[in-house]
């Protein structure tokens, strides 16, 4: 018998909103920026709007190590993400944390404290993600 991985996305995300932040009701949300796409010629080429998207977060910090145990003075900072099929985070695209998708619009974008996703790791049994790791530009 085969497992329904989407249901599971779909459990896997609803725990992600009662765990993330109990001080929030609907957990804690970030707004991924996945950049517009690009039109026109290869020689000028207009890049459209961007398009914002709330995912819900568990944030962690690391301290880094060296190869032989010693703390080198540097933090990772991560976060656990929910899957969602239409927002697949990337590299170089960007984060806005603690705020809804809902909250942002284009004409804010450039004042608000975006963070850069240096690296993505997705969690997909059978090909199917059901959360994202996503490291952040310290």
């Amino acid at each position: 018998m085969s497992e329904d991985w989407n249901a599971i996305a779909a459990e896997v995300d609803a725990a992600i909103r009662s765990v993330s932040d109990v001080s929030q009701p609907y957990g804690y949300p970030v707004t991924l920026r996945m950049p517009g796409a690009l039109t026109g010629p290869d020689w000028d080429p207009n890049i459209g709007p961007p398009t914002y998207r709330t995912l819900y977060a568990v944030e962690g910090f690391q301290e880094i190590r060296d190869p032989w145990g010693t703390l080198i003075g540097q933090t990772r900072h991560t976060l656990t993400v929910t899957a969602d099929p239409e927002a697949v985070p990337m590299k170089n695209h960007q984060v806005l944390i603690g705020q809804a998708a809902a909250y942002v619009d284009e004409a804010a974008d450039q004042g608000l404290p975006w963070v850069e996703i240096e690296d993505v790791k997705p969690l997909a049994p059978a090909g199917i993600a059901v959360l994202y790791e996503l490291t952040l530009v310290s």
